[in-house]
């Protein structure tokens, strides 16, 4: 089993036997943390490395003295019984050592690693899979960003300072345990170039200097997607990882909490039916006062936050009051929901055109002659958010207004969850099936030829319920 240990590399020998472009990687990886090396092999491949100022090259076979005074080798031979003799000679010496064809039988490991500033993350399997190492290391690489090195740089600055020369060692440790405390507040600011206020943030927190008042900081409006929780961006996952205080709605997958955001503050603003819901007013509020106090704090609304969300009015809302915000796109329910149906909403031997509704308007009004007319006669493909409740109404006036009642029609449930269910009928059966069968709430309607589409394009597990006898 090994232990993941730091050792301080600068200007320490170190010995790579072999010139091959294994070892090669291995003197650059070595070179990377300041190590002056010393390479012997008959023959070295072309690679640049071998050419730096802190590489020696010693063109002759192995030989146990060129371990003298090595912190450790690497064997990077093609020959396996060169690489074990290394192995043993070095044991015999007390020198750590690794033989690249055989990791595991070596002393240590070098790790799939990510450096930012002097922020190190590093991944390894105990040598049986690297490139599995590599694969994880890459994608942390989007989770750990430039401004977790900034982050380190002015805990740095601060541990320089000549106040915190003067701290004893409890209060050292105190305003370390602050310090990281404060972390996803500071990282905040910095990802919005604020670095003054995360300077000032950051010695308030390690108790540096005297409070001063808290700064708004950044609000992200994220989308979650419809349902799955792997439909929620990167950009989106990584705020979440952030935040220190979630403003959820109900169509956002509880997992999604979970997951990124365990340990923050999370506030339920969903409407729930038959439940106690907050009112749009009361959101605002509360979503201004959690920004007032400095909080890194999410918006996290199903679907996308602006596709018949809210997120419009609470990013001018926020304007309003000098708040920072960002807006981070989610996958609509309106595109991904029938894609889990097996439902193209515009394909080109069905529909060039589709057009997105909401059967649930301001005030409760209901749709104008107009509109029913427009959206009878236009779009070829009808895709009706919140429209289960009304499937009588949403029939009844499409065939009024033209439309055919064998016109197709899919009624989805619980879009891209593992209990998503879709109801199949055409206009004018589409309500009494409903209507014998009860629905989960809420569900969304497609309305044309492209459903016809789904025998073809059947991909996700899904309960089918059909008008057929």
């Amino acid at each position: 089993m090994f232990l993941p240990l730091q050792i301080q590399m600068d200007n320490r020998p170190c010995l790579i036997v072999g010139g091959s472009t294994v070892a090669a990687r291995k003197c650059s990886k070595l070179l990377a943390y300041g190590a002056r090396i010393t390479a012997v092999a008959p023959v070295f491949c072309d690679d640049p490395v071998w050419q730096l100022p802190q590489v020696t090259t010693i063109v002759a076979p192995y030989d146990c003295s060129r371990l003298d005074g090595m912190l450790l080798v690497i064997a990077a031979t093609d020959d396996p019984a060169v690489n074990q003799t290394v192995l043993e000679d070095a044991a015999n010496r007390g020198i750590l050592a690794q033989r690249v064809d055989h990791p595991d039988a070596g002393d240590f490991l070098l790790p799939a690693t990510l450096r930012r500033g002097t922020l190190t993350v590093s991944f390894a399997t105990d040598g049986l899979n690297p490139a599995f190492s590599r694969a994880l290391r890459d994608e942390a690489a989007a989770r750990y960003d430039d401004s977790y090195g900034r982050y380190c740089a002015l805990t740095e600055e601060l541990r320089n300072s000549a106040t915190w020369g003067q701290l004893t060692t409890e209060q050292r440790r105190r305003s370390l345990r602050a310090m990281a405390r404060a972390a996803a507040t500071v990282l905040g600011l910095l990802k919005v170039n604020n670095e003054a206020a995360a300077r000032d943030l950051l010695a308030e927190a390690a108790g540096l200097q005297p409070p001063v008042a808290p700064v708004p900081t950044l609000v992200s409006l994220i989308g979650a997607g419809p349902g799955d929780p792997g439909l929620i961006t990167v950009k989106g996952a990584q705020r979440l990882q952030q935040a220190e205080v979630v403003l959820h709605d109900g169509y956002a997958n509880p997992l999604l909490l979970k997951l990124y955001c365990p340990f923050a503050e999370q506030i339920d603003v969903g409407k729930h039916k038959g439940g106690v819901c907050l009112s749009q007013d009361q959101i605002n509020t509360l979503l201004l006062e959690k920004a007032a106090t400095g909080a890194l704090v999410v918006r996290l609304k199903g679907g996308d936050p602006l596709m018949f969300g809210r997120g419009g009015e609470e990013a001018r809302l926020l304007a309003d009051h000098g708040i920072p915000f960002e807006i981070i796109p989610g996958v609509s329910s309106g595109l991904a929901v029938p894609a889990y149906a097996g439902i193209p909403v515009t394909d080109r031997a069905f529909a060039s055109s589709v057009g997105f509704y909401s059967m649930h308007k301001k005030e409760g009004k209901g749709l104008s002659e107009q509109e029913w007319q427009r959206m009878a006669q236009g779009p070829d493909t009808l895709v009706l958010l919140m429209g289960s409740t009304v499937l009588g109404d949403i029939a009844e006036n499409l065939i009024r207004h033209g439309r055919s009642p064998a016109t197709p029609v899919a009624l989805i449930t619980k879009g891209s969850h593992p209990a998503q269910t879709r109801y199949l009928a055409t206009l004018a059966t589409i309500a009494e099936l409903a209507a014998a069968h009860n629905p989960e709430r809420p569900g969304l309607v497609v309305v044309g030829n492209v459903v016809n589409v789904i025998p073809a394009m059947d991909w996700f597990p899904c309960t089918t319920i059909t008008d057929q006898v």
